[in-house]
């Protein structure tokens, strides 16, 4: 087991031996990195973020035209839908 005194004394001498400007450096470049990854990330995500609101668009777009192309099936699948909907809640209410 070291003494107190022992510990401190080793601490003066890693502290004397801590050159600032070498500290000071490696701060400045892990700060530069940091930015420079931060960066790298934002750019990816916007394009990411681009590409899927692009392939939304798109996608509603096809449905929105199918519907049209289809529109007396569409009208029989949602008079179909409500018929069912409303046979459901009369006979959940009797």
């Amino acid at each position: 087991m070291t003494s107190w005194g022992r510990t401190e004394q080793k601490a003066s001498r890693l502290l004397k031996e801590l050159d600032a400007d070498d500290l000071h450096d490696q701060l400045d470049a892990m700060r530069a990195y940091l930015k420079e990854l931060t960066g790298s990330f934002g750019k990816i995500a916007n394009r990411q973020w681009g590409r899927a609101a692009e392939l939304a668009t798109d996608t509603a777009h096809d449905a929105e035209e199918t519907m049209r192309d289809n529109l007396a099936a569409s009208l029989v699948v949602a008079l179909g839908v409500g018929v069912l909907v409303g046979y459901m809640i009369r006979r959940g209410s009797e």
